[in-house]
């Protein structure tokens, strides 16, 4: 059953971020080890300032809710971490958690607390077509 995460929820969180780090095709990513700050990020998603959304033990989709880059009055929800274990993939887990992003970011622009909301897609993530989700590409990140 996927719900939102909560306080107690914080050291399964921590566990499927690490195994999310882990997996990353970034050495510099997988080095980062700051548990002290994740700790204040999620006490402040969980605070309001974003939303995690777990299915215990088997993934979780997380988003920080922030100004966008254009304007300090417009609030923006940009998905940080879709992470699902690897023996729950192919299954519905993933697709689930995205439903119920998609759904709380719907929610939050309907009442006019967000103007939009993002997802990313890594290169190592699953083919998934976003504009199937009602998404829009607009830009890729690359880095080095």
């Amino acid at each position: 059953m996927i719900r939102q995460a909560t306080k107690y929820d914080k050291i399964d969180v921590i566990e499927m971020l690490k195994m999310f780090r882990d997996e990353a095709e970034v050495d510099y990513v997988k080095q980062l080890t700051d548990e002290t700050y994740i700790n204040k990020v999620l006490d402040n998603i969980i605070a309001g300032q974003g939303v995690i959304f777990l299915e215990q033990g088997k993934g979780l989709i997380m988003a920080v809710i922030t100004h966008t880059a254009w304007c300090d009055r417009t609030l923006q929800m940009y998905e940080l971490a879709w992470y699902v274990k690897p023996e729950y993939r192919n299954t519905t887990v993933g697709y689930r958690l995205l439903k119920e992003y998609i759904d709380y970011g719907k929610q939050l622009k309907e009442q006019g607390r967000i103007k939009l909301f993002s997802i990313a897609k890594m290169v190592s993530s699953p083919n998934i077509k976003y504009d199937k989700f009602g998404f829009k590409k607009l830009d890729e990140t690359w880095i080095q």
